[in-house]
């Protein structure tokens, strides 16, 4: 985080417009999510081969196929994540750092591992009716996707982040470049594009990490040790991921609103598009949060807990534990002021949106409400981003594991009562959990004292 931090703050120093616009446009690439930029890239990619293959069904076949690898990937992958992220932190502190690769890669390839042995059986059930070489190279992309999400894991650790956005920017590049050429020989070299382009993601990332956090060894299982487990953190992953795809997979599979696309692999035609649409507009309030939190409320915590390490006076203490109090607001506000301004641009411009993606109108109305929950979404990242900062494993499990169960058991009621709700169970659990960690928040950082010192 300090790395980023440094390299924010240093643009933003220039006080020019193309500084403060490029940092902008790092903070919405590394904080919107890479699944985001992957399904935006991959919504590119099927807009261009379907130009070069006039073939609608085939490029619909494919961006279902790619959907179902990123949410199964991410899931999957989801029990690294923030694990390794924890386990890198500690070791930063610990100035460790030549223990940072070899765990981070060993960990990589334990996932992938793990990833193949549980995915070569599923991809042969998902793909019975394809070409052998498509459900090998789906293998291949699974397996890859799932140690390129623990490697973005480590993005925020990485002083030279310039690398990761141009490592992506050239994955979807050779993805493109692929399609172009080779496009119209159908399905399975569209799948073979999609595969050159996440390893070439991977592979930078890889070599991203080696740059910053060079080492003698290639492997270790220090991550493993007893004494390095966080199991809280390893379910929070689990269920974050889940709770963010199992309102699809409700749709999905539902018999009322759900279709089967080609072989096992079925989707929404009702939900699929708007959802998306709705994650895209997240993209200006997480550029916000990432940068007011890494540019401002960082060293505001920083300065916070060096007071208090260093034996400064109760009055100091004070001041600087309220000047974080209120940076951790204005970083909260600040983000639903962006938010809601870009949501209310995307309402007023929706038609727009919509016949450029050639969307019918008849989906607004639920587009709204899910602009709503995407909103409600935002909120929630940025009240578990606090939790994360101080530490509070276990509530971040129980919100994640709530938003996990509510999404489900209120977007399975929705369906069943019928069009006119659908959308809703999806916001209506972001507004439960909203709700519960506000009140934990609000409640941790009005005795932020007493909790600092009585576990110090």
């Amino acid at each position: 985080m300090a790395g980023i931090a440094f390299e924010l703050r240093k643009k933003l120093g220039h006080k020019r417009l193309s500084s403060i616009l490029q940092t902008f446009a790092y903070s919405a690439f590394l904080s919107s999510g890479a699944w985001i930029i992957s399904i935006l890239s991959i919504m590119l990619v099927s807009h261009i081969a379907s130009d070069i293959i006039k073939n609608d069904k085939i490029v619909a076949d494919f961006q279902t196929s790619v959907t179902y690898l990123i949410a199964l990937s991410l899931i999957l992958s989801g029990s690294f994540q923030f694990y390794i992220s924890r386990f890198t932190a500690d070791r930063i502190f610990e100035k460790n750092r030549k223990s940072i690769f070899p765990n981070f890669f060993t960990a990589t390839i334990l996932n992938m591992l793990i990833a193949f042995i549980l995915y070569l059986p599923l991809s042969i059930y998902l793909f019975h009716s394809v070409s052998p070489l498509f459900t090998l190279l789906s293998l291949f992309s699974f397996i890859v996707l799932c140690g390129e999400w623990v490697a973005t894991s480590m993005l925020t650790g990485l002083k030279s982040y310039n690398l990761i956005v141009y490592s992506f920017i050239a994955g979807y590049a050779v993805t493109v470049i692929i399609v172009f050429l080779f496009g119209h020989f159908g399905i399975d070299f569209l799948m073979l594009a999609f595969f050159a382009g996440q390893t070439v993601i991977f592979i930078s990332l890889i070599a991203s990490i080696i740059y910053s956090y060079p080492s003698e060894r290639l492997f270790s299982l220090d991550f493993l040790k007893r004494k390095n487990i966080y199991v809280t953190l390893v379910l929070t992953g689990l269920f974050y991921n889940l709770g963010l795809w199992i309102d699809k997979f409700v749709f999905w599979f539902s018999p009322l609103t759900g279709i089967t696309v080609f072989s096992h692999l079925r989707a929404s035609i009702v939900y699929d598009a708007p959802i998306f649409l709705a994650y895209f507009s997240m993209i200006p309030g997480m550029a916000v949060f990432f940068l007011k939190l890494e540019g401002e409320f960082a060293g505001y915590y920083a300065a916070y807990y060096e007071a208090i390490t260093e034996g400064k006076t109760l009055e100091e203490i004070y001041e600087a534990g309220n000047k974080m109090i209120l940076s951790a607001r204005n970083v909260f506000f600040d983000v639903i002021r962006i938010q809601a301004i870009a949501d209310i641009l995307i309402i007023l411009t929706n038609n727009i949106i919509f016949k450029f993606f050639g969307i019918s109108f008849i989906y607004i109305p639920l587009f709204h409400i899910l602009l709503l929950g995407a909103m409600l979404l935002q909120v929630l990242l940025v009240l578990i981003g606090f939790l994360f900062y101080f530490d509070k494993r276990n509530a971040s499990l129980f919100i994640a594991f709530l938003f996990f169960i509510l999404n489900f058991l209120f977007t399975y009621i929705s369906i069943k009562l019928g069009p006119y709700y659908y959308g809703y169970g999806y916001a209506l659990s972001l507004l439960v959990c909203v709700v519960a960690v506000s009140i934990f928040m609000r409640r941790f950082l009005d005795e932020i004292h007493y909790f600092t010192y009585m576990y110090i």
